[in-house]
């Protein structure tokens, strides 16, 4: 009677039997002893990276393991997804750099994947280095790529190197700059008083052919009021008009603002009336937008009697005395009385 051969032990499943059940040192003897494969090697990788006390670890076990079982880009996968959840994308970026060397191509998820997680947890630099190792990798960064660097620069203040994806780094990847692009420009220029930046930022949006909206041209104007060029300012609002954008009561109260921040109250009060000769009308959030705008430059008090005015005189929809004396309230700490007056 003969004996039938013993079956060789599958030593691929008892090793992740070991590490699912958290036995990593049985799983680590026995994948030295045993069962130096790069599947081993990513089994244990992956239970070491699901715990973020083990995670620092996992380099050393990656290293230990060459030259016997050589990673795949699983590996790396296993690897920068766990370094990533644990907000360290920059060392998920210096993994991934190893790649080439190891005639392994990083492709593009597990790119944008680490990039997305460098704009939200690492200095916008490494974000924007990240992008040059994209290109080399034959991963050409998108539209949503440059986006996310872009917002990042501008987060840490890095405006210089912003306008630069927008004027060429975009476009030497294939990807179009668009109006949205330009208008985060133009409010990061205007909000550190570079103005003459705002001018070639609109002037190359207009060179490029792109067509503003309402909002672009509202941001623009703000920018000429703040530089106190109120004249500009309001030949801008005409040149809306011819150019097929009608100006909005945003747009001129943005104007009023600037005038009463001059102090030109003559000129603050044509321009309201402009707008409602024009059939506009501050709604709410228009009027809390226009007290924003005086209470950043401290010229609410200024404009107490325009405000009225505006308001008694037809110029607002949907605001009752009452939102607007809370709205001057908040804007000075103390309260004005404005009674209800019938609307001439």
């Amino acid at each position: 009677m003969s004996c039938s051969p013993v079956p060789e032990p599958d030593h691929h499943r008892l090793l992740a039997t070991l590490a699912r059940h958290g036995r990593l040192a049985a799983a680590a003897t026995l994948f030295s002893t045993a069962v130096r494969t790069t599947r081993a090697l990513n089994t244990i990788l992956a239970a070491l990276c699901s715990s973020p006390s083990l995670l620092r670890v996992a380099p050393s076990v990656l290293l230990l393991a060459a030259p016997t079982a050589s990673p795949d880009a699983a590996t790396f996968r296993v690897l920068t997804s766990a370094l990533c959840r644990a907000s360290r994308p920059s060392a998920a970026a210096g993994l991934l750099r190893c790649m080439p060397s190891l005639h392994l191509d990083p492709d593009s998820p597990l790119c944008r994947a680490v990039l997305s997680s460098l704009c939200r947890c690492a200095p916008a630099r490494h974000a924007a280095a990240f992008l040059d190792d994209m290109r080399r990798w034959g991963v050409p960064p998108s539209g949503l790529d440059h986006r996310a660097v872009l917002r990042a620069l501008l987060r840490e203040g890095m405006v210089a190197e912003a306008y630069e994806v927008v004027r060429e780094k975009m476009g030497s990847d294939g990807v179009a700059p668009g109006v949205a692009d330009f208008e985060l420009m133009l409010r990061a220029f205007s909000e550190r008083g570079q103005f003459d930046a705002v001018d070639e930022a609109f002037d190359e949006m207009l060179l490029r052919g792109l067509v503003p909206g309402v909002a672009v041209y509202n941001v623009y104007v703000a920018a000429l009021c703040k530089k106190g060029d109120l004249a500009g300012a309001r030949r801008m609002v005409e040149c809306m008009e011819r150019a097929g954008c009608p100006p909005d009561v945003r747009t001129f109260g943005v104007v009023v603002a600037g005038c009463v921040s001059a102090g030109d109250a003559g000129a603050a009060r044509d321009v309201a009336w402009e707008a409602v000769r024009r059939g506009l009308r501050w709604d709410t959030p228009s009027m809390v937008e226009l007290v924003g705008l005086l209470r950043a430059g401290g010229h609410v008090a200024d404009a107490h009697g325009l405000l009225l005015d505006v308001f008694l005189h037809g110029g607002c929809t949907g605001v009752d005395a009452s939102t607007l004396g809370q709205l001057i309230c908040a804007s000075e700490g103390a309260c004005s009385v404005i009674t209800d007056h019938p609307k001439d």
